[in-house]
């Protein structure tokens, strides 16, 4: 919790409001920034509840991760003496999503001897859906045993008609906020001003109450400046007011308080031993000291750290010309030259400056992009707001851009209001960001019928090295899709790939692997495309960039070509961390072939029914989005194999009429039709489906299917006593499939096709190790899991939902006791120990779908 300055004034008004709690909505403390939100909640909590009942969280950007935003929410409780020790320990933050873990939050907080009050401070830093879909499900639960307050400096972007359409118990914005005159007068005396009234007034008229501008001003007086002229400057002066203040400020201060201020004000906190480092003096520590009881610059953090007051913080670089508001440059000059864009925009938003903000959107834009701060820029275009961002081409393709990274389809509005704007002559930066955003978003969505827009290599030669390798990126990545050919983007790829690991450039490192392996995998190069999703996946977990859907395409790629390799475990695990990681970024053509690889993973491990379930869910929930034949054929083959072996007629019939209205009559098609032949005993139909793929009339889209056709050949060959023709089709699908690291279609052959390769590994037909692999490749048995009764499955089939016991116990019309022992008995029965981990033990062996 922050301390409280000497200068605080007491705001009997606001304490009031903050008392009231006569319901059990969430309060609402809301203004920019300056407004001293931060102190007056401080305050209330040490003359109001008390901090042994509150439990208080600072978040920040970091907290957009799920896990780390609910890891402070639980280790703010446990450090709250009202919440007994041990009544959080069953929890565990989740990852994505939280609303299973919101419900048990709410459970234990319900049961919570005393009422707790949860502070969520700057909650503006939350800007990524899951972490706000998760603070939603907070506010909408409203937990009996919780006070909760949200403290933000915007309105909280929850969806429409959830909590916000029901209002706030209490809210406090700007106008509440600002300092009476009587306040005005109280702060100023507090910092040891004697002031006439009619001074006090000027000040209060000047500043309009704002409490930083009140502080401020007293700042500047406290050095000795004189009242009148200064409030005569003030009152003429034109600039903005914290433009103004600052620079009167700053030049109240001297020369070697200034430097030293400049030179520490390089991120949110410095401790006195980097102070003295960054500054060359010994006295740091003396100084820091100083500073913060006599001017209040600094303000010394409950860690002992120390942070120049962020206002300052915005102007110190620039200082040589502090009235400069329109055209102030220096501070993003400054922070560029430390390499730190996103701090510079940070700077420039609290410091209200739009036009300032703006202009350091477009020139670190190419920077933010190659290095993945697009949660910098997200907030940057955010704090400009809908209106500004939708009036200019550059800044809609960035929002269009932080759209894509956080799985968001808001992205094809922003392209078309980019488009509807687009000048008559571009510059090549705007046309670079234009193609960026509709290959990005082609790529994400694992859309391969986009058409983005094609630039040349050229349009970046001569340029900055994050515009040049954007450039080639873009025209490399470009040709998968505009050209359907593979091959030919693969050096300019590996051109901006140089660039990206010779500069950092992390995250365009990552994006080029993943579309390096895209086009392996498109030419049925799986040994390549494994390679370079693999480097993709490893820079994403060494950079935190897991969520990202670059990872989740690169793990996708991973598990299709490990299920391919008879590698089920491996499959399951890389398909089942891009949906855990992945979460609400996830587009649905790329949640699709997850859950289709996943089922399949599953099918092989001897989950069959389970397997085969979520394979035809993923294709129901996929509805009428459109596939390439490349996608819907090999995913469509995975569960027809697994329908057919079943024995389940109708669901196989089912897929080929789904692929069949989706691609035409493709060679997938056939091979389906041929394995439900061959399970039917009718070879000689089979044969005859197989025939056109085999000779090429009907080329089939994806490679294994080639090898799958030459197994159902040999199969029929087998059981028409052609052994010479059976023994050749093998051969070459071995060969084949040992070229390309397949394994699974043998695996899954007809047994008189593995009797066969069996045969001729005993006879010494067939050594090669490709083959004993091909043999060697089996299937895995899950787990018993106890009987569940019949109450126990309605109660478990309720806890995936955010209900809570109470609303499971009216629902099934039993006493809360009652449902609370069948909750338990569902644990015990599924090995978990609080409601997430039950459903996640659930839908793992199939009893939730």
């Amino acid at each position: 919790m922050p301390r409280l300055g000497n200068a605080l004034v007491c705001r009997p008004r606001l304490l009031t409001t903050l008392d009231r709690d006569d319901g059990d909505r969430a309060t609402l403390v809301c203004a920019p920034s300056g407004f001293g939100k931060t102190a007056l909640l401080a305050h209330w909590v040490r003359t109001g509840p008390g901090p042994g009942s509150t439990a208080w969280v600072n978040l920040d950007r970091d907290d957009n991760d799920p896990r780390r935003l609910w890891s402070a929410v639980l280790a703010a409780f446990r450090a709250c003496p009202a919440v007994p020790p041990g009544a959080l320990d069953e929890l565990d933050p989740p990852v994505s999503p939280a609303i299973a873990f919101v419900a048990d939050l709410a459970d234990v907080l319900d049961a919570l001897p005393v009422r707790v009050t949860l502070v969520l401070h700057d909650v503006h830093e939350l800007v990524v859906p899951a972490a706000l879909r998760g603070l939603e499900a907070l506010v909408a639960a409203r937990p009996a045993g919780v006070r909760l307050i949200l403290c933000s400096r915007l309105d909280p972007p929850l969806a429409q008609g959830g909590p916000r359409s029901a209002g706030w118990e209490e809210e406090i914005r700007a106008a509440q906020l600002r300092f009476s005159p009587d306040e005005t007068d109280a702060v100023l005396c507090r910092s040891g001003l004697r002031l006439t009234r009619a001074q006090t007034r000027a000040v209060h008229a000047c500043t309009n109450g704002w409490p930083t501008g009140v502080w401020l001003t007293s700042l500047v007086l406290r050095n000795g400046t004189d009242p009148e002229p200064f409030l005569a400057r003030f009152a003429g002066d034109d600039h903005p007011m914290a433009d103004f203040l600052v620079g009167e400020a700053l030049a109240a201060l001297p020369d070697s308080d200034r430097e030293f201020l400049s030179a520490i004000s390089v991120g949110d906190a410095v401790s006195t031993g980097l102070a003295a480092r960054l500054s060359g003096r010994a006295d740091a520590g003396v100084l820091l000291d100083r500073l913060a009881r006599t001017t209040g610059t600094v303000t010394r953090l409950p860690t002992g750290d120390y942070r120049v007051v962020p206002l300052l913080a915005t102007y110190l670089p620039g200082y040589r010309s502090p009235r400069r508001s329109r055209a102030a440059d220096p501070p993003g000059r400054a922070v560029h030259r430390q390499g730190a864009e996103a701090d510079a925009l940070d700077r420039a938003a609290h410091g209200g400056d739009d036009l300032l903000l703006a202009e350091l959107i477009r020139r670190f834009t190419g920077e933010l992009l190659v290095n993945g701060h697009h949660d910098a820029l997200r907030r940057a275009l955010s704090h400009l707001g809908p209106h500004v961002v939708a009036g200019a081409p550059w800044l809609a393709l960035c929002c269009a851009l932080t759209h894509v990274e956080a799985g968001e389809a808001a992205t094809h509005a922003d392209l078309h209001q980019a488009t509807r704007l687009w000048p008559a002559r571009p510059g090549p930066h705007l046309s670079i960001l234009r193609s960026a955003a509709e290959l990005f978003t082609a790529a994400t969505d694992a859309n391969l019928a986009a058409s983005p827009t094609p630039i040349s290599r050229q349009h970046g030669e001569r340029d900055t090295p994050e515009w040049t390798a954007l450039a080639l990126a873009i025209a490399g990545g470009g040709r998968l899709f505009v050209d359907a050919d593979p091959g030919a983007g693969d050096a300019a790829l590996r051109q901006a790939l140089r660039l990206a690991t010779q500069h950092g450039f992390g995250y365009l490192e990552m994006q080029c692997r993943a579309l390096l392996g895209a086009g392996a995998g498109l030419a049925g190069d799986y040994p390549a495309m494994t390679t370079s999703a693999g480097l993709a996946v490893a820079v994403a977990a060494a950079k935190g960039w897991e969520r990202s859907p670059w990872s989740s395409a690169s793990r996708w790629m991973l598990a299709y070509a490990a299920l391919l390799r008879a590698a089920p475990g491996e499959a399951r695990w890389h398909a089942s961390e891009a949906l855990r990681c992945g979460g609400p970024v996830l587009r649905p053509r790329v949640e699709f072939a997850l859950r289709v690889v996943r089922g399949a993973a599953l099918f092989d491990l001897g989950m069959r029914h389970r397997g085969l379930q979520e394979m035809r869910h993923a294709r129901a929930n996929l509805g009428a989005i459109r596939l390439t034949g490349e996608q819907a054929g090999a995913l469509a083959v995975l569960e027809h194999r697994a329908a057919v072996a079943l024995g389940h007629t109708a669901a196989a019939d089912a897929v080929v009429d789904w692929l069949t209205e989706r691609v035409g009559p493709s060679g997938e098609v056939l091979l389906m039709r041929a394995w439900a032949a061959l399970s039917a005993g009718r070879e000689g139909q089979a044969r005859s489906l197989v025939g056109p793929l085999l000779d090429g009339s009907a080329p089939a889209v994806q490679p294994p299917t080639v090898i799958e056709a030459l197994l159902v050949e040999s199969a029929a060959g087998v059981s028409a006593g052609e052994m010479s023709t059976a023994r050749h089709a093998l051969r070459t699908a071995l060969s084949t499939g040992a070229t390309l690291d397949i394994v699974r279609p043998f695996a899954m052959a007809e047994p008189r096709a593995r009797e066969l390769l069996g045969q001729d590994l005993r006879h010494g037909r067939s050594a090669e190790p490709f083959a004993l692999r091909a043999l060697a490749a089996g299937r895995r048995v899950r787990p018993p899991t106890a009987r569940l009764t019949e109450t126990e499955v309605q109660v478990l089939a309720r806890l995936p939902s955010a209900l809570s016991v109470a609303q499971i116990s009216e629902a099934l019309c039993l006493p809360a006791e009652e449902v609370r022992a069948h909750v338990r008995a569902v644990y015990r029965k599924l090995g978990a120990s609080s409601r997430r981990t039950a459903v996640s033990a659930a839908f793992e062996r199939g009893l939730l779908n």
